[in-house]
């Protein structure tokens, strides 16, 4: 995607939207990131679901495809996003809105779950999202890269080389499998009901879309000898949660089977 699109959001996603293959890639990847929403959220009937931060609008039409909730809304800052996803799917027609992801144009309690899917890592102040996802849902969805990873040490601290998903993504927050965790915990004040590592695969686990050549064929040899455990401290996965505010405003109890 490069480094402009993080620099100027709005122009860049205007001229994406017209590459088939950054449509494609976000679509491959968009069912993916749905799989590992509904595979933390078992148990749950949501009526409603907002995502925040929904880009294209494709994680919100696989999760229709799936009848993972009755009712979608769909917030982004770009409104070249929103009215992709607006005209993409049905269900958003009336449904999305422009807007930062820490102020939310929405009332106290008005969805069951709150989906931040590979969003907060982009954010100067993840914790104010994380607020108002709270603030505005019983549960929240969270999705990280798990980018401070052996591989990335190396790269980074002994080879002096930035996150390749500064340049390619804009990332400003990296995460490892264990500082994610405690960060929602101990900052974002968030109770981890359930999660996931999604190891990925060779089409989606890439920043770029452009990306080919040997680095995701060595992934899929590490993926598939290496244990999940191993493989997770050594490259980068996704880590899911659903979590539960501890307390706070808008925040209702429930249960989760």
């Amino acid at each position: 995607m490069g480094q402009n699109l993080w620099q100027d959001y709005e122009a860049t996603y205007r001229a994406t939207l017209r590459d088939p293959r950054f449509l494609a890639w976000r679509d491959a990847g968009a069912r993916r990131k749905a799989e590992n929403i509904v595979r933390v959220c078992r148990g749950l009937d949501p009526f409603a679901a907002v995502e925040i931060g929904c880009g294209t609008g494709s994680v919100l039409r696989a999760l229709e495809e799936m009848n993972f909730a009755r009712e979608y809304f769909c917030i982004d800052l770009s409104p070249a996003a929103v009215g992709f996803a607006r005209d993409s799917c049905p269900a958003l027609r009336d449904r999305a809105a422009v807007a930062h992801a820490d102020r939310l144009p929405l009332a106290d309690g008005s969805f069951e779950v709150a989906i931040l899917s590979h969003v907060i890592e982009h954010l100067e102040d993840p914790l104010a999202a994380l607020r108002e996802a709270s603030r505005v849902a019983r549960f929240v969805v969270v999705e990280v890269p798990t980018e401070k990873v052996l591989s990335n040490f190396v790269r980074t601290r002994i080879l002096g080389r930035p996150y390749r998903s500064i340049r390619e993504a804009g990332h400003v927050h990296f995460w490892s499998p264990s500082s994610i965790a405690a960060f929602l915990e101990r900052d974002a004040n968030l109770g981890i009901v359930r999660r996931h590592c999604d190891q990925l695969d060779e089409s989606i686990d890439s920043g770029d879309f452009r990306e080919h050549g040997t680095r995701p064929l060595l992934k899929r040899v590490l993926r598939n000898c290496l244990p999940r455990t191993i493989y997770s401290r050594l490259l980068t996965t996704h880590a899911t949660f659903l979590c539960r505010p501890n307390g706070g405003s808008g925040a209702r109890q429930g249960n989760v089977a």
